[in-house]
């Protein structure tokens, strides 16, 4: 018994098989550190909550709008806000962010006013885009101006270039300049048919008569009785004058506005000479109608470019000034 006890806890344990190449090899991994959580993002949107709680914020915030008391509760409450703070840098940059506020919500309520508009006319309005351009067209250049500031809808509308077919910009008094009119011809285009730009002298009208009002143009009003003192006092940054380069227009684009114009009447534009008429005239070879009243150019020098480009004109009407 003994014996066998002996030989028992003598016997060596059974041989264990060797580990695996790759595992006798592999080096322990190193514990890593516990991978950091991607920070929320400030540009992501707000949630649902978040927008019925701003939602809700906001509309408190404008009830205090509906009274005068309150108005006044809101400027002691600014008061206090800005006694609280510690600098006067603080106190300007409180003063900032409510500035910026406040022109957010006007631009916002702005905004809403001018889509409430819209929808309003595009449900009230009855005519469809097409006619509202044909009714347009029919309208001079300044009520076409009025029409399309009313809303947006309109204002699309006006944007057609059939609305510019017959383009009139003259005034009894200087307060057209030719951004102006660069303008109302780039948005006319090829549909561009009649030009009207300058100076001219106020309607008249025999006392009890019931005629229309027409322009006359026998009496040319001579803008060189204007005080370049006075004008210089109105031009500001924006000139009401035009000048020479008026017509330059006329050849942009590879003369589309000036190919397929068929009248054109210029009055009184000091400032325009005969270079600049004769460069506007090569580009409309459809011309038929031509009107020049009041200006300082050399009139040899444009019957021969009226020659040489116009050859459909029609009807010429030429009072000029002499060169001085």
């Amino acid at each position: 018994m003994d014996t066998l006890l002996f030989h028992s806890a003598a016997a060596p344990s059974p041989p264990q098989p060797p580990p695996p190449p790759s595992m006798a090899n592999k080096r322990p991994c190193p514990s890593s550190p516990p991978q950091p959580q991607p920070a929320a993002s400030s540009s992501s949107p707000p949630s649902s909550s978040a927008l019925g709680q701003i939602d809700h914020l906001f509309d408190a915030f404008l009830s205090l709008a509906d009274s005068s008391s309150r108005s006044h509760s809101i400027d002691l409450a600014f008061d206090r806000l800005l006694d609280a703070r510690a600098s006067d840098r603080d106190e300007a940059l409180l003063i900032d962010r409510a500035l910026r506020l406040g022109s957010a919500i006007t631009e916002a309520a702005r905004r809403s006013a001018r889509k409430r508009a819209a929808k309003h006319n595009s449900v009230a309005w009855a005519l469809p885009p097409d006619l509202t351009i044909k009714v347009f067209s029919m309208l001079d250049s300044q009520s076409l101006c009025y029409a399309a500031a009313t809303c947006s809808l309109f204002n699309k509308c006006a944007m057609d270039p059939l609305c510019y077919t017959n383009i009139d910009l003259t005034t009894v008094v200087p307060k057209v300049n030719n951004a102006v009119v660069s303008t109302m011809i780039q948005r006319a285009g090829r549909a561009l048919q009649s030009l009207k730009l300058g100076i001219v002298p106020g309607p008249t009208m025999s006392p009890g008569s019931s005629q229309p009002l027409v322009y006359t143009i026998r009496s040319s009003v001579d803008v060189s009785n204007f005080s370049w003192n006075d004008k210089k006092t109105r031009q500001g940054k924006e000139s009401p004058i035009l000048t020479r380069t008026c017509l330059s227009p006329l050849s942009a684009d590879g003369s589309a506005a000036g190919i397929l114009l068929r009248r054109l009447h210029l009055y009184n534009i000091e400032r325009m000479d005969s270079a600049s008429l004769c460069m506007a005239l090569s580009v409309c070879p459809s011309l038929v109608d031509l009107e020049i009243v009041g200006l300082h150019v050399e009139l040899r020098q444009m019957l021969t470019s009226v020659g040489l480009n116009c050859h459909l004109i029609e009807r010429l009407f030429f009072r000029i000034f002499k060169n001085r």
